[in-house]
């Protein structure tokens, strides 16, 4: 029986955000920590790649965050100040990140679609692409218009050991809510980073039209997040 639902974030439950809007965060966090660390244009540019693919790559007993910081340290050398470091980064996710919503907004009907989860019982949670830290997330939430629904998050770069669409990230998510795959519903606009659930287990909800996977994912509906609403009775008993 199906108990717990995770909900992907950007496209999902916030209007369409596109791969460069969401590069174009961590290029302004690059800039940012270009003055707070004393670093130039080119190795701020190259310190930032390195440490977004970072968490890409196999990190094993490392979370995300510590991959990333680890590039940092390691390019940086004798300069790296963790507590500097440390202090950037807070200051430019907590105050800074929040200012830089432009055209993200809620996505139609989201709203509706998780509190058709809550209004049945289920445990929702937001499994956003965990290369995030909490606080971009949860301002990420803000935009989305759910921040006061007070949904906790999956993953986030500081506990996420995986990024999607490795499939031990969605194990690893399950396992945070005391939840086996086959008891999770996973709702999220791409095939390969979202449908990739239906591989461990998981039912899925594509929100889009697409009728077919191009990665062997399958899912047990499609549509819009009002879709979504109408169908989610049915989704359950799968």
């Amino acid at each position: 029986m199906i108990h717990t639902v995770f909900f992907d974030l950007d496209g999902t439950l916030i209007e369409y955000v596109s791969v460069e809007r969401a590069i174009s965060y961590f290029a302004e966090f690059a800039r940012f920590l270009g003055t707070e660390l004393d670093l130039d244009e080119s190795q701020g540019e190259q310190l930032i790649n390195g440490a977004v693919g970072a968490m890409f790559d196999p990190h094993p007993g490392r979370t995300n965050q510590q991959a990333f910081d680890d590039y940092y340290r390691v390019g940086l050398g004798e300069r790296f100040d963790p507590a500097r470091f440390q202090a950037a980064f807070a200051q430019f996710f907590e105050n800074i990140f929040p200012t830089l919503q432009s055209n993200e907004r809620p996505a139609p009907h989201g709203r509706s679609a998780v509190q058709s989860c809550l209004d049945r019982g289920l445990t929702v949670a937001v499994a956003s692409q965990p290369i995030f830290s909490a606080a971009a997330i949860k301002a990420r939430l803000a935009w989305a218009g759910l921040s006061d629904l007070g949904i906790p998050l999956a993953s986030s770069s500081e506990n996420a050991f995986t990024t999607k669409p490795e499939l031990n990230y969605y194990q690893e998510i399950a396992s945070r809510f005391s939840a086996r795959p086959h008891e999770c519903l996973m709702v999220g606009n791409e095939d390969l980073n979202d449908m990739s659930a239906s591989q461990v287990g998981m039912t899925t909800f594509y929100v889009g039209d697409q009728s077919r996977s191009s990665h062997n994912n399958h899912w047990s509906g499609a549509g819009t997040l009002a879709d979504f609403v109408a169908e989610l009775d049915d989704l359950l008993e799968r």
